[in-house]
């Protein structure tokens, strides 16, 4: 895949140009002309950027720009998307500032006017980089998942163990009750209310429960033929009632071009369940606008692709790099456990598969699953998440 390279200059005509000849050599490269719509750019609230928010891997910055100077624009960019690396373009008289941005965390400075093979040696080397860094990133996640999901399963056991003795000690007061001469009947219907809360405390502890298990892995493991669309359907269908009491529109667009995969059903069963819940949970006690949960899935080349997308609150910036971290939650106490993408991401990671996150606060959010048509292991439930 070619590097993503974003080109800030003031120079229209030189930016343009140097812009058409990393084309030519390869390069996926977006434009800007100042500091304020190379934010944008990134953002995604740019025509130009086609790929999306933050899908940029080398930023290319000039170092004297009219507005947000280039040192500026470095800032911004490293206090909010750090893994895009950055080189400095810079006139002779400028070295020292360029030298300034290298401390702020640029990877390199050329002088201008550049040398079109030097600056595209100087971008593979800022992506080699980068991807190298994302590479240790996810390493380190992966055995923090692992560990995670280790003392997750041991608390899940440990709390399951009082729970299942707290529901076979509740069945046994409700058959004492149903025994019992109690003439007082407030004192009964009370009596039973508590054992009624009693057990629905027990079945949201065994549902946390269950949950820890899947960031440990164990689920059920057995893959099988089966269209992946259908599961989406299928997580949407169970909600729908709950759809309706949010007045919350929900649409579906599957292509029928999508295959069958050859995965666990319960895995991805968990994965567009989660998805959905928390769309709805986002829209719920929205009301300024029209609250819309929609679901495409379609064929991409050797993946299939599937979004689901609300018009609810949106997630705010700063919790973006964070929405991936067992038992972070943006909800409020008790409304959530904050497993859910933990656990999605885990999965689709064992089948080869993906899942990336597009929001913006008081907009709303897109989530993006990507599914390889052979997935690395059909099995993966034996992986700790």
């Amino acid at each position: 895949m070619p590097e993503r390279v974003l080109l800030v200059d003031d120079e229209v005509d030189f930016a343009d140009l140097l812009a058409e000849r990393l084309t030519a050599r390869g390069l996926s490269v977006l434009v800007a002309h100042d500091g304020e719509e190379a934010l944008r750019v990134l953002a995604g609230e740019s025509g130009d950027a086609a790929s999306g928010p933050g899908e940029v891997d080398v930023a290319v910055l000039d170092v004297n720009l009219p507005g947000k100077s280039g040192l500026d624009v470095l800032r911004e960019i490293k206090a909010e998307r750090p893994h895009v690396e950055a080189i400095m373009l810079t006139g002779a008289t400028e070295v020292g500032t360029a030298v300034t941005g290298m401390k702020l965390g640029a990877v390199d400075y050329l002088l201008k006017p550049v040398d079109v093979e030097v600056l595209v040696a100087a971008i593979r080397q800022a992506g080699a980089r980068r991807a190298e860094k994302m590479a240790g990133l996810r390493m380190i996640e992966t055995v923090k998942l692992a560990a995670v999901g280790s003392l997750a399963e041991g608390v899940a056991h440990e709390i399951n163990n009082p729970v299942n003795i707290m529901f076979h000690e509740a069945g046994w007061m409700e058959d004492l009750l149903h025994d019992a001469d109690i003439p007082d009947a407030k004192l009964l219907g009370e009596l039973h209310t508590s054992i009624t809360r009693i057990l629905s405390q027990g079945r949201r502890c065994r549902g946390i429960t269950a949950k820890l298990l899947s960031l440990g892995g164990r689920i059920d493991p057995r893959p099988q033929k089966i269209r992946p669309d259908k599961l989406a359907g299928a997580a949407v269908k169970a909600v729908r009632g709950r759809a309706k009491t949010l007045s919350v529109r929900v649409t579906t667009d599957f292509s029928r071009d999508i295959p069958e995969l050859f995965v666990p059903p319960a895995h991805l069963e968990q994965v567009f369940s989660h998805l959905v819940d928390n769309a709805l949970d986002a829209m719920d006690g929205a009301s300024e606008r029209e609250k819309v949960l929609a679901l495409k899935g379609w064929r991409e080349g050797e993946t299939v692709v599937f979004t689901v997308s609300d018009s609810g609150i949106g997630i705010a910036a700063a919790n973006m790099a964070r929405i991936f971290d067992p038992f972070f939650s943006t909800k409020e106490v008790g409304k959530g456990s904050g497993l859910g993408l933990s656990i999605c991401r885990g999965i689709l990671t064992a089948l080869g598969g993906d899942i990336h996150v597009e929001s913006q606060l008081g907009e709303g959010t897109t989530v993006t699953v990507t599914l390889p048509l052979t997935p690395l292991r059909p099995d993966a439930a034996f992986v700790s998440h």
